[in-house]
């Protein structure tokens, strides 16, 4: 065999009640040894399933492994059972895998050092004193610090960043020859995200290992990937090397992922542009293609003829279409609208004003609760919004972006400072005060399953506000208001009897915006709304979000970690660190020019989804350590632990968020550089 892994028509069923799943259909792949390929797709295309369906981690009942093979060191796999020796010593020791979510994939109630130690001893047969030894040595590669005592801990004792850490030093501890990333950086920081696929590419290059990275992320792929395999509806339709997927796509359905994505390198007006539909349902097997309902040059021939084959294009690029492959690709850059067409008029009038603002947590300990100390959450920032502006908020988790939102709705009564909304301070206001301005003030949740009252229909969900607030007189009126919410976000105003686990994300997402909506609010605060979605249904909620503002005069305070969708969305960007705002200004500023070391590192790490322009952007900056606790903030600028250009000066003092010019605000003694 030439190939380290070779994956050939693979299929992967699973029996739903009286259904059939379809996940895997008849999927054929490589992966040779110190390559790194990726697999990218929405939800539900059979990314994850494919993977598992290699080492047999397929639940079974429900699924099961119908045909296929799947060759890696010459062997077939699919031919030893899935609990037999052969197997076992394949999966964790020949090839590795790093979950999606750590916190489930990590036994609880064992520490991270036993359950390193535990693969050590079972695949390389060492000692446990000679296991440990290595787990340390691993913990420290990986940059945990203080691996000498955390290996003792407990996966709950971790941030989520070296809980990934921790994942990846039991998928390489028996040094695999195959490492199998399953959106293993999605719920993490940029920042960390870019630390730990670094760490992952220079193990590649350093032990000649394959990498396989499942994601969404199409900047992620353009950075490190060298080939992609896209892939829908359980089937691979285009493949090739990075830079023929991303300079020349043919497929539409690629085509359209491309066009969804906003970009760093676009300019601001570009409007996004979301692939129509959704994803079909796998429970019926279709012979022909099945992206024609969403397919915007589909021809006869795609719904009438059978699926169409892998085609080579050129080199190592395939696609899977019945359009020619000799015809031009169609261009995946977002359209940009005319700056007449696209800007927004912002008011001079300063619907919300924020001055030293402080929200402290107690900490408590022992039988009698007593305060110990301060969780300093957010710790005296100040800011103001015009109306009709969006501002966005940026930064790491556990820096206090969702604690400014709710206290800003006054969901958290601060210990002190200023909230000027519409002239009136709300900062000590009494429950039943507030209860009065509440319906002009909204909150859009980030995730919109847990959100959503699994009881209640999605008419009642909307509606439940009107009756609150008594917004409506009559039951006429009510019905009237509940449909009209439902067509402003663009549903169905007759799927309102249905429960919210009938809908499908981005139609979740649209809910929690109606219900936002039905008070007729002027401030609405997005709490990171989109990051539980993928591309495509992004790219609407994005365009909703601004159709509505334009529309109706909304104001926003946008939080999110997605530099690149903040851009988008915001008129000014407020970037906060450890409780605090580091740097303040309009979106242009800030990307063309950030002056602290913190915004730097952040779009640093933010890839961008070409692989021509990410070859030119040069090295990422990588921050050292772990952001630190809230319970013990370092002395001085909370930042100057992680920052490059740190003086003693920034050990002592902190520094105050100042004017550099241009209403440009910056909180760094060294912002011009040292």
């Amino acid at each position: 065999m030439d190939h380290l892994l070779e994956v050939r028509n693979l299929t992967t069923q699973f029996k739903m009640d009286n259904a059939t799943v379809h996940a895997v259909d008849g999927v054929s792949y490589h992966v040779d040894a110190g390559e790194i390929i990726s697999v990218v797709g929405e939800s539900g295309c059979g990314k994850s399933a494919s993977q598992l369906s290699i080492l047999q981690l397929i639940p079974t009942p429900p699924g099961k492994i119908v045909g296929g093979q799947v060759f890696f060191d010459g062997a077939d796999l699919l031919q030893f059972k899935s609990d037999s020796e052969p197997m076992r010593a394949v999966r964790g020791g020949k090839i590795g895998m790093i979950f999606q979510e750590p916190m489930t994939s990590l036994n609880p109630v064992l520490t991270i050092g036993r359950q390193i130690v535990e693969s050590l001893m079972l695949h390389l047969k060492m000692d446990a004193g000679t296991a440990r030894a290595r787990a340390i040595e691993l913990l420290q590669v990986i940059g945990i610090p203080d691996a000498e005592q955390r290996i003792d801990h407990y996966p709950h004792q971790f941030s989520g960043g070296m809980r990934q850490r921790a994942m990846i030093a039991m998928a390489v501890c028996c040094n695999p020859k195959l490492l199998i990333a399953d959106e293993a950086t999605t719920a993490l920081d940029v920042t960390t995200q870019a630390q730990l696929l670094e760490l992952l590419r220079e193990m590649v290059h350093r032990l000649n290992m394959a990498l396989v990275i499942v994601t969404h992320n199409l900047g992620i792929v353009a950075r490190y990937a060298q080939r992609i395999y896209v892939m829908y509806a359980g089937r691979i339709v285009e493949s090739g090397t990075a830079k023929e997927i991303f300079g020349d796509p043919r497929h539409p359905y690629t085509v359209g992922l491309l066009k969804s994505v906003p970009r760093l390198d676009e300019p601001k007006g570009a409007q996004l542009v979301p692939i129509p539909g959704l994803p079909p349902s796998l429970t019926q097997a279709t012979t022909a293609c099945a992206f024609y309902p969403r397919c915007a040059r589909r021809v006869d021939a795609c719904q009438r003829d059978a699926f169409p084959s892998l085609t080579q294009i050129n080199g190592q690029h395939y696609v899977a279409c019945h359009l020619p492959v000799t015809q031009p690709s169609v261009t995946a850059s977002p359209v940009v609208m005319p700056t007449s067409e696209n800007k927004r008029a912002v008011s001079d009038e300063t619907l919300l004003n924020v001055q030293q603002l402080k929200m402290y947590f107690p900490v408590t300990k022992g039988l009698l609760r007593r305060k110990v100390a301060d969780l300093k959450a957010v710790d005296d920032i100040s800011f103001a919004i015009q109306r009709g502006e969006t501002l966005g908020l940026v930064g790491e988790s556990g820096c206090g972006k969702t604690t400014v939102g709710r206290c800003l709705l006054r969901l958290y009564r601060p210990v002190s400072g200023e909230i000027h909304f519409e002239g009136r301070d709300i900062a000590l206001l009494s429950k039943s005060q507030v209860r009065s301005i509440r319906h002009k003030m909204q909150l859009i949740f980030q995730d919109p399953y847990s959100s959503l009252d699994p009881r209640q229909s999605a008419g009642d969900i909307v509606g439940e506000p009107l009756k609150v607030h008594r917004l409506v007189k009559s039951k006429g009126a009510y019905r009237d208001r509940v449909a009209e919410l439902f067509q402003m976000v663009g549903l169905d105003p007759n799927l309102a009897d249905r429960v919210p686990h009938e809908f499908s994300g981005g139609q979740r997402q649209r809910i929690g915006i109606a219900r936002a909506l039905a008070t007729n609010p002027s401030f609405i605060v997005c709490d990171e709304p989109i990051s539980a979605l993928d591309v495509s249904i992004q790219a609407q909620i994005v365009n909703l979000l601004d159709e509505l503002q334009d529309r109706l005069g909304l104001t926003y305070l946008f939080i999110g970690h997605d530099l690149s969708v903040v851009r988008h969305i915001s008129d000014r960007v407020a970037v906060m660190y450890l409780g605090r705002i580091v740097e303040m200004t309009d979106c242009e500023s800030l990307y063309a020019n950030p002056l602290h070391p913190y915004t730097r590192a952040l779009l640093s790490a933010v890839p961008i989804p070409d692989p021509f322009v990410e070859e030119k952007r040069g090295q990422v900056i990588l921050l050292k350590g772990e952001v630190p606790s809230l319970l013990n903030p370092p002395t001085g600028c909370n930042f100057h632990q992680r920052c490059p250009i740190a003086t003693a000066e920034c050990r002592q003092a902190v520094p105050p968020l100042r004017d550099a010019g241009a209403n440009h605000h910056v909180a760094c003694f060294h912002w011009g550089g040292l």
